[in-house]
C-alpha cells in the first residue's frame, strides 16, 4: 500500500469513530434518557463525552516509543468511562424506579438485599456475595470500557485525523496529569446539573433532614397510672365526655389500626388507565364500610419515597422527621426521640407492629425505636406460615392480619399483657409489593387459613410480570390492591363488633413505580382516616382532608412528614401540646 493511500481520509472508519462516541455520549447519558423514556436525548453531547474523547486523543498524541504513556491515557479514558456509565446507570435505575437519585453511600450497601430477596435467606453466604458482586459489576464495566475505549482509539487512528505527535516526557506527562485535573474540574463545575458526577458528592452521604426536630416532650412521667386511666377511659362515647376524662381527648383514649397499603398510591386516582380498573375496587371497599357505619375523611401525603423503601416512609409517617435514605435512618434509629406509637405506648395503649415483610432478618433496634410493646416478624415464626410465596414474601396479608387477629385476642383476655387496654395496632401490608406476579386468593372463611398450607390447594391469580419489568405490570398491579383492599375492609366489617368506634388510618407508603405510575408523577399518597363515631374524624377536616373515601385535595399535598405534629395536634389538648417542642404543620 502507498503512502499516499495510507494517508486517504477514511469515511467508513470517521461513521464508525462517531458510533463509538455516540456509544459513550449513551452510556453516560442514561440517567437523563432513560427516566425520561426519550432515547433521542442521547445525541445531546455531554461534557463527560468530550472529556472521555480528549483522553483518547491525548493517548494517540503520544509520539516515539510511549507505548506506556499511551496505554496510560487509554487506562485513565476507560476508568473514566466504566466510572460514568455504572453511575449514570444507577441514576438512572433509582430515578425511573424510586423518583430519587443514586446515593452511594446510602445505595451499594443494598446490594446485600438485592441478593436477598433474589436468592431468599442464604445465611452467611450473602456476605461473600454482596462484595462479589460489586466486583463483578465494577470489572465487567473497566472490561467493557477497555475495549470500547481501544476500539474508538483505533478507528480514529485509521481516520487519519490529524492529531498532533507529542513527545513523552515526565515534564510533559506532569503538565498534562494537571491539565487533566482542570479540565475535568472545570467540566464538574460547568456541567453541574446536567452530569452525574457533580450529583455524587451531594449524594455520598445520603439525604434527609440535616437535623432531627424534637416535636413532643414525654409528659407523663407515671407510666402504671397513666395505663390505668387510659384504660378506665377507653369506654364508648357518652354524652357528657369531657376531655378532662382521656389522656388522649382528641382520641377519646380509642383503639387504633394503622393500616400501611403496600404500593397504594396516587395513581390509581390520577391516570386514568389505572383509576379505570381500580374505581369498582374502591367503590366496593367504600360500600361494605359505610353499611357496617363507618364513615370516613380522606386526603393525600406527600410520601419522601416512591417505588420501593417503605420503611423510610413509615419512619417519616411515625416520627415527623423527613427520611429519605438508609443513612438518615440509620441516624433516626439511635436518637431518643418520639414516634407516634411510643406516645401512645407511653400513654397507656398496648402497642403492636405487624409486620409480614420482615423475613432477612430480625427487627430489633427499630422495635425499641419505635415503641411497640409487641411484634410480629416472620424472621421469628410468629405467624407460623406453611404456604407458598406470593410475589415479594410468602406470608399474604389476609393470614397476617388474622394471625394478629388471634394475637390481639390473647393479648385482651384476662391476665393477658394488654388486658383493659385500648391497642394500637401497626400492620405494614405487603401483598401488593411489587413484582405483582403472583396474588393469592380471598378466603371468605377465615378459619380455613389453618397454617397457609391451604393455598396450596387454591388456584393462584399470575401474571407476566418480574422484577424490573412485566407485560401486565398494571394488571398485576391493580389485581394486589383488589386483593388487599378486600382483605382490610372484609376484616374491619366482620371482626370489629358493631359497637366498635376505633380509628382506622388506611394509608399509602409509596407510589408504585414505573411505568405504572406516570412519567411525571410527585410522590403523594391516599389517606383515610375511618370511625364509626363522627367526633374522632371532625378535627381532621381541619387539617385539610375532604369528606368521603375518595380523595380529592389538589397538589401541592402536605408532606408525610407532617402526619406525626398533626397528629399530636389533634390527640392532645392545646395546653398540653405547648409543653411540647414547638409543633410544625
Amino acid at each position: 500500500m502507498s503512502a499516499a493511500k495510507q494517508t486517504e481520509f477514511s469515511p467508513l472508519a470517521a461513521a464508525g469513530t462517531a458510533l463509538a462516541l455516540l456509544g459513550v455520549n449513551a452510556a453516560l447519558s442514561i440517567h437523563v434518557w432513560f427516566p425520561a423514556d426519550n432515547p433521542a436525548l442521547m445525541l445531546i453531547p455531554r461534557v463527560e463525552t468530550l472529556i472521555y474523547a480528549l483522553l483518547v486523543v491525548a493517548a494517540l498524541s503520544r509520539a516515539g516509543n510511549a507505548g506506556t504513556g499511551r496505554r496510560r491515557w487509554q487506562l485513565l479514558a476507560a476508568l473514566w468511562l466504566a466510572f460514568g456509565a455504572v453511575y449514570s446507570g444507577a441514576e438512572a435505575l433509582f430515578l425511573y424506579i424510586y423518583g430519587r437519585g443514586f446515593a452511594p453511600a446510602a445505595d451499594i450497601p443494598m446490594v446485600r438485599g438485592g441478593l436477598l430477596l433474589l436468592f431468599g435467606e442464604i445465611g452467611r453466604l450473602v456476605d461473600i456475595l454482596t462484595p462479589l458482586t460489586i466486583i463483578l459489576i465494577a470489572a465487567l464495566a473497566c472490561a467493557i470500557s477497555w475495549f470500547w475505549t481501544v476500539m474508538t482509539a483505533w478507528l480514529l487512528r485509521i481516520c487519519r485525523f490529524p492529531i498532533p505527535r507529542l513527545r513523552q516526557s515526565r515534564k510533559g506527562g506532569v503538565l498534562a496529569s494537571i491539565g487533566f485535573v482542570v479540565l475535568v474540574s472545570g467540566a464538574l463545575v460547568v456541567g453541574a446539573g446536567t452530569t452525574p458526577i457533580p450529583v455524587l458528592a451531594a449524594r455520598a452521604v445520603g439525604a434527609g433532614d440535616d437535623e432531627f426536630r424534637v416535636l413532643y416532650e414525654p409528659r407523663l412521667t407515671d407510666a402504671d397510672g397513666a395505663q390505668e386511666d387510659v384504660a378506665e377511659n377507653s369506654e364508648a362515647p357518652t354524652d357528657n365526655d369531657s376531655p378532662e376524662k382521656y389522656v388522649f381527648p382528641g382520641l377519646r383514649d380509642r383503639t387504633i389500626h394503622n393500616i400501611v397499603v403496600e404500593s397504594y398510591g396516587y395513581a390509581v386516582f390520577s391516570r386514568p388507565e389505572l383509576n379505570d380498573m381500580y374505581r369498582p375496587i374502591h367503590q366496593e371497599f367504600e360500600r361494605g364500610l359505610s353499611e357496617a357505619g363507618f364513615q370516613a375523611v380522606s386526603g393525600y401525603l406527600l410520601a419522601p419515597v416512591a417505588g420501593g423503601f417503605s420503611w423510610l416512609a413509615e419512619a417519616t409517617f411515625m416520627t415527623g422527621q423527613l427520611i429519605n435514605s438508609q443513612p438518615a435512618f440509620l441516624r433516626l434509629i439511635e436518637q431518643d426521640l418520639p414516634s407516634v406509637s411510643s406516645v401512645l405506648r407511653d400513654g397507656g395503649y398496648y402497642t403492636l407492629m405487624v409486620r409480614p415483610g420482615t423475613v432477612h432478618g430480625r427487627w430489633n433496634n427499630e422495635a425499641e425505636f419505635y415503641g411497640f410493646s409487641d411484634t410480629m416478624i416472620p424472621y421469628d415464626g410468629d405467624f407460623a406460615y406453611a404456604g407458598p410465596g406470593f410475589s415479594f414474601v410468602p406470608v399474604t396479608d389476609q393470614f397476617a392480619i388474622w394471625r394478629a387477629h388471634q394475637r390481639i385476642q390473647e393479648a385482651t383476655r384476662a391476665g393477658g399483657p394488654a388486658e383493659g387496654k385500648p391497642l394500637y395496632v401497626h400492620y405494614q401490608l405487603v401483598s401488593s409489593h411489587t413484582p405483582f406476579n403472583r396474588i393469592p386468593p380471598y378466603l371468605e372463611d377465615w378459619e380455613e387459613l389453618g397454617d397457609g398450607s391451604i393455598y396450596r390447594e387454591l388456584e393462584i391469580q399470575t401474571f407476566d410480570n418480574d422484577w424490573g419489568r412485566g407485560n401486565e405490570l398494571d394488571e398485576g398491579y391493580i389485581a394486589s390492591l383488589d386483593y388487599t383492599m378486600t382483605v382490610v375492609r372484609e376484616y374491619l366489617t366482620r371482626f370489629l363488633d358493631e359497637d366498635d368506634n376505633s380509628l382506622i388510618l388506611v394509608w399509602g407508603d409509596h407510589q408504585p413505580q414505573r411505568p405504572i405510575r406516570e412519567a411525571d408523577a410527585h410522590l403523594s399518597v391516599p389517606l383515610h382516616v375511618i370511625s364509626r363515631d363522627p367526633t374522632l374524624l371532625e378535627p381532621w377536616l381541619d387539617q385539610g382532608l375532604q369528606p368521603g373515601f375518595v380523595p380529592r385535595q389538589e397538589p401541592p399535598h402536605p408532606h408525610m412528614k407532617t402526619f406525626f405534629p398533626r397528629f399530636l395536634e389533634l390527640a392532645l389538648p392545646d395546653s398540653e401540646r405547648r409543653e411540647g417542642a414547638a409543633l410544625e404543620r
